[in-house]
C-alpha cells in the first residue's frame, strides 16, 4: 500500500492508502465511495522527491470524475 495525494479539479486534496500506483487515462474508485459514484479518471501522476530523512517520495494524483461510459 501507498499513501497518495489525489487532487480534484475544485482544488480540493485528499489522502488516500492504493494498492499501487494508476497511470494517466486509467480508472479508479475510491473503497469507501458510494457505488452511484463514479470513478475517477487519472490525468497525471506526479512524484516528487522527500527531502531529509523521509526516503519515501510523495506521489501526487491528479483526478477528475468520470461523466460517461461504463464505471469501473
Amino acid at each position: 500500500m501507498i499513501v497518495v495525494t489525489l487532487s480534484y479539479p475544485n482544488g480540493q486534496r485528499r489522502e488516500v492508502l492504493l494498492a499501487g500506483v494508476p497511470r494517466s487515462n486509467e480508472h479508479i474508485r475510491l473503497a469507501n465511495g458510494v457505488v452511484s459514484d463514479p470513478s475517477l479518471v487519472v490525468d497525471q501522476v506526479l512524484w516528487m522527491e522527500r527531502e531529509g530523512d523521509q526516503p519515501e517520495p510523495t506521489v501526487l494524483i491528479i483526478v477528475h470524475p468520470h461523466r460517461d461510459g461504463p464505471r469501473v
